[in-house]
């Protein structure tokens, strides 16, 4: 890295607007946010943020992929540390243990950087009351992976991430009602006369209508139940794998749960 890119980098970050925009994005690593999520947390025009973007890509600050319909930024966290690397690269008139904490923090994120390979690690809206969500992230974490889990009762996605991910899944708001242990009778949310859009608002007030687990990877998006549709989002899925209740399931085949 020269001094040029150096300038170029900074400059990129000297807008208020994209400045928060980065920072959002490091909080949200490593699953990273839609462009759209990003402009409505920001409160900024989704023509406007894509510019903003598209400068910060150019500098190397983000890194985008397309995901379904969608396209998902990420924070690039090697070009920042590459940055700071620069700035303090003759630090401390040659007493370099003066800077060696801050150099050691530097190294701890590259290690997490390096050990995703370049790919999202799998993310899953889990339920850990739920033996389908409990088995499906057992498989993942049985194939080699460490999931990012979001216990999505505790933490419930935004309306955008929802749409976001009812389209990545496939499936229509309808589709994705959990009835069982849910107050869907009570909200009489079986009346075919209710839009999309009051499903969704009544998924956002109680999210245990969200039917789980939902697992996203770069192979795609998916509704896991039975949970062994899981191993088809997987790198190198587990060739067998049994479930809490005792049934022994293949990556190649699938089971009813």
């Amino acid at each position: 890295m020269d001094i040029s890119t150096v300038t170029q980098s900074f400059a990129a970050l000297s807008q208020e607007t994209r400045l928060e925009a980065y920072r959002l994005l490091v909080r949200h690593e490593p699953e990273g946010l839609p462009a759209g999520e990003i402009a409505r947390q920001l409160s900024v025009p989704h023509n406007t943020m894509s510019a903003h973007l598209s400068v910060l890509a150019r500098a190397g600050w983000v890194v985008s992929r397309r995901q379904s319909r969608s396209i998902i930024y990420r924070a690039d966290l090697s070009h920042m540390k590459e940055t700071i690397q620069f700035l303090v690269r003759d630090c401390c008139a040659g007493h370099p243990e003066v800077c060696e904490p801050f150099l050691t923090a530097l190294g701890e994120c590259s290690a997490i950087e390096t050990n995703r390979e370049g790919t999202m690690n799998p993310l899953i809206y889990h339920n850990p009351a739920c033996g389908t969500s409990r088995n499906t992230l057992a498989m993942i974490e049985a194939s080699g992976e460490t999931p990012e889990v979001i216990e999505y009762l505790e933490t419930p996605p935004t309306r955008e991430r929802l749409l976001e991910l009812i389209s990545m899944i496939g499936l229509t708001p309808r589709e994705l009602l959990r009835r069982k242990g849910t107050p869907f009778d009570e909200l009489g949310l079986d009346d075919p006369a209710l839009s999309d859009e009051q499903l969704i608002d009544a998924m956002l007030a109680h999210p245990i209508l969200i039917n789980r687990p939902i697992v996203v990877t770069d192979k795609g998006a998916r509704l896991c139940r039975p949970s062994e549709r899981v191993l088809a989002l997987l790198a190198n899925p587990v060739a067998t794998f049994t479930k809490e209740d005792g049934e022994v399931v293949h990556a190649e085949v699938s089971g009813r749960e």
